[in-house]
């Protein structure tokens, strides 16, 4: 099941980074073969994490708007669970099979909460999300995007952005979306 996970979010990886079209400025585009790409402007009323636009793709005539606020509602989550690393955070919106993978590690869903909740000197103070896409594959999700996260150091006054790229995959577990993985496609850091 992993395995298979896997090779499709690869393929996915792939067609989504051969698209030759710009990602920016799309405002509402309809394609009369095959899809509908829409800009959707986001309401940002989560003060630490800040997504103010994405781009959905659906097939034509498709209207996946009430999964795709969801998703963007669980894509919130996340910054939110890694601030408050509970791991009751963690469990409302990773699925049961959820893997992570970053730098060639994989970790399973126990491995990854239980890193993510390990007392650490470096706290998110503020994530900030760029240039979304999320299109759907039946009852599967892929949302890519950059972000930017903002640790400060406890007990100094270091600060460092972290800057990454990301797929992850969502799918529905009983009813509600979930994070099924995430993959981390490129990462680097700087001091602020």
């Amino acid at each position: 099941m992993k395995f298979q996970l896997l090779s499709i979010i690869t393929g996915l990886i792939i067609i989504v980074s051969c698209t030759n079209e710009p990602r920016t400025n799309i405002r509402a585009k309809e394609s009369s073969v095959l899809s509908s790409v829409v800009e959707i402007i986001e309401t940002n009323n989560t003060p630490t994490v800040d997504i103010k636009k994405y781009t959905l793709i659906t097939n034509s005539g498709e209207d996946r708007s009430v999964d795709a606020a969801e998703i963007l509602k669980v894509k919130r989550k996340w910054p939110l669970a890694m601030q408050s690393q509970k791991a009751a955070d963690f469990d409302a919106i990773l699925s049961q099979h959820f893997t992570f993978t970053d730098k060639g590690n994989l970790l399973n869903r126990n491995e990854y909460i239980k890193d993510r909740t390990a007392p650490s000197e470096w706290i998110i103070t503020h994530v900030t999300y760029n240039n979304l896409t999320l299109q759907f594959f039946g009852e599967t999700a892929l949302l890519t995007y950059n972000n930017e996260v903002t640790n400060s150091k406890i007990n100094s006054s270091e600060v460092e952005v972290e800057y990454i790229s990301w797929a992850d995959v969502y799918q529905k577990e009983n009813g509600q979306w979930k994070i099924a993985s995430a993959h981390v496609v490129d990462f680097r850091m700087e001091p602020k």
